[in-house]
């Protein structure tokens, strides 16, 4: 894979970030969690997998796109009794990304674009990206990968379940950061009997009760992490990051505090060098 250039705005000077946040039309806001993979992945993964995608999408939109450093924290009560998980409650999950969305804006960079690698932040991103566009008139968006490519999740997993310390999250891992996943130690995971009736979040009727990850699997894993590999991971990641670039050429033509997008017009060539 070719050099990415340089997106990362933690790694510029302050000169260099100036030139960088003066072409860029959207920050790319990395988001994860410090929480349990059972023993097949680290806990830095979510971060990890949202870091190196963002990266990965900044770079296919260069020079129009800067990357935020990764959020290392989410909101994962739902992991807290397994060892080492931290979490954020998620008002304050959101007002952390409320300030630096206002920091980018000061910047000159109005459009905020968040990555995330970790599902439990789905409810606080969503009310979030409501705030910001309707109350602060900031144009946002975010990202969830097993949701943007589902399908070509779907059309390559060999496993019944996925979704956490997985196959999939294993194969993203092993094509993006590879030592975020630990072979000696891959384990399938150890699926408990459903507690509530209609509460599995796999089935199409059901009724959302929160549940701690340890009455779901009692190893904190889901689906089997030995059947990953990176060519899948690889598969997934690629769509993952097409998916997005696609998305922000129309994405960048709203202006901030405008109520609605122009009408679309035809694709842009020059939108996106990969």
């Amino acid at each position: 894979m070719a050099e990415e250039p340089g997106v990362e705005l933690a790694k510029m000077t302050s000169p260099q970030a100036a030139a960088a946040l003066a072409a860029a039309e959207v920050a790319i806001v990395p988001v994860g969690a410090t929480e349990q993979h059972g023993p097949n992945l680290s806990l830095e993964t979510d971060t990890a997998i949202a870091d190196a995608l963002a990266r990965r999408i900044a770079a296919a939109v260069f020079p129009r796109a800067v990357v935020t450093p990764p959020l290392p924290f989410g909101v994962s009560h739902h992991h807290l009794r397994f060892p080492g998980t931290l979490t954020l409650s998620p008002d304050t999950f959101q007002a952390v990304l409320l300030d630096l969305a206002e920091s980018l804006r000061r910047h000159g960079v109005p459009r905020l674009f968040v990555v995330d690698g970790h599902a439990g932040n789905q409810g606080a991103l969503d009310v979030l990206m409501t705030k910001l566009r309707f109350e602060r008139g900031i144009p946002a968006a975010y990202l969830f990968p097993f949701a943007i490519a589902g399908d070509a999740i779907r059309e390559g997993v060999g496993s019944e379940r996925w979704g956490h310390a997985c196959e999939v999250e294993a194969s993203l891992g092993l094509a993006l950061r590879p030592e975020i996943v630990h072979a000696e130690s891959l384990e399938a995971g150890a699926i408990l009997p459903p507690l509530l009736p209609f509460a599995d979040p796999r089935q199409p009727h059901r009724i959302a009760a929160p549940l701690w990850f340890d009455e779901i699997t009692a190893n904190g894993a889901l689906g089997d992490a030995r059947r990953a590999s990176s060519g899948f991971g690889e598969s997934v990641a690629s769509t993952v990051v097409a998916r997005a670039v696609a998305f922000l050429e129309r994405f960048v033509e709203l202006e901030p505090g405008d109520d609605r997008w122009p009408e679309a017009g035809p694709p842009s060539a020059a939108w996106g060098n990969g």
